[in-house]
């Protein structure tokens, strides 16, 4: 099942894919509520319903529950060819309809570096025997300001030069935990997402010697992490190691890989990253990204490039690169 945020012009609301269209889920669970008058399964579904993703993948049990009524409430109707209404109001639109935000927004993204075999090795420029000897678990983290829309512009400053795509599998945090074991680190896995940690290469080495990295500039900008469109919430039938990434730029194939390459895995670095800080319900931690990134084409994103992210089984995020207008801004 996959869960997403969208909203029709107004405030945000948490959606279920019924097909290739978007449930409001508070309204399909409440047509769950066939005892109860539309005044009342109103009134009890805004109560058990969360109102954000975030809030939902923190009981992710629950969660199913809700999702799994929600959806069989939708099939009877279809079956019996009746609207998928409750007293009144639509509740499945088509994704053309609906304005898809972000699943999640203000949290903690945390970024894996050179997780995948083939990336590491491109990377590096140079052979590397033992992956995971060589290459221990590395993390920086982005701010949530650079959470953007899936199918949002990411407006990118005139001064950027060698802009930098890297699509990877999000972990998004159910249960929140800190020193979590491996053994139990799935258990804190509320779903799956798209990322794409984008960067500005040309930051990628400051100072006279050039030895210094300025991650900040190079991995912060706004904009630069466009999220969604949709969470697969975690069961026992997903493997988060059999996906296929795929990445297109104006629709030339740039990476093609499967997410078992990855050199530490979900539950490793899940547990590795509670051991320095508190994992909260809705972190992100992006898990890596396959070779075929921008710099090892030679080919760097400008402003009009179309591109398309897709993960098998969770979902495919397009957007274009625009140039700011740089302004003053007051919030």
């Amino acid at each position: 099942m996959r869960i997403c945020t969208f909203s029709l012009g107004g405030d945000p609301r948490v959606g279920i894919l019924f097909g290739e269209r978007i449930a409001d889920l508070t309204l399909a669970f409440a047509l769950s509520l066939r005892d109860a008058d539309p005044a009342e399964a109103t009134e009890a579904a805004e109560e058990i319903v969360a109102p954000t993703c975030e809030e939902l993948l923190e009981d992710s049990e629950t969660t199913r529950l809700i999702a799994d009524s929600a959806i069989k409430a939708l099939r009877a109707l279809k079956r019996k060819k009746q609207p998928l209404a409750f007293d009144g109001l639509p509740v499945v639109r088509g994704r053309e309809s609906v304005e898809i935000l972000p699943p999640v927004s203000e949290v903690t993204l945390f970024c894996m570096a050179r997780n995948y075999v083939a990336h590491a090795a491109e990377m590096a420029r140079t052979k590397i025997n033992d992956f995971k000897e060589e290459l221990p678990l590395y993390c920086f983290i982005k701010p949530a300001t650079c959470i953007n829309g899936p199918y949002d512009p990411v407006v990118v400053s005139r001064s950027v030069k060698r802009l930098d795509y890297e699509l990877e599998l999000g972990i998004v945090i159910g249960r929140g935990g800190r020193n979590i074991p491996a053994g139990k680190a799935m258990d804190h896995v509320g779903g799956y997402t798209l990322i794409n940690d984008m960067s500005d290469r040309g930051n990628l080495s400051v100072g006279d010697n050039k030895r210094f990295i300025d991650w900040y500039a190079m991995k912060g900008p706004d904009g630069f992490a466009p999220t969604g469109p949709y969470i697969l919430l975690n069961d026992e039938k997903t493997d988060p190691h059999k996906l296929r990434l795929r990445l297109w730029v104006n629709g030339e194939l740039r990476q093609n890989a499967s997410t078992g390459d990855m050199i530490w895995k979900v539950d490793e670095q899940v547990a590795y990253l509670s051991t320095i800080a508190t994992l909260r319900p809705g972190d992100i931690i992006a898990t890596g990204s396959p070779a075929g990134n921008a710099a090892s084409w030679g080919k760097f994103l400008k402003p009009g490039d179309i591109i398309e992210g897709e993960i098998s089984k969770i979902g495919r995020q397009r957007y274009e690169i625009k140039a700011e207008r740089l302004k003053y801004t007051i919030l």
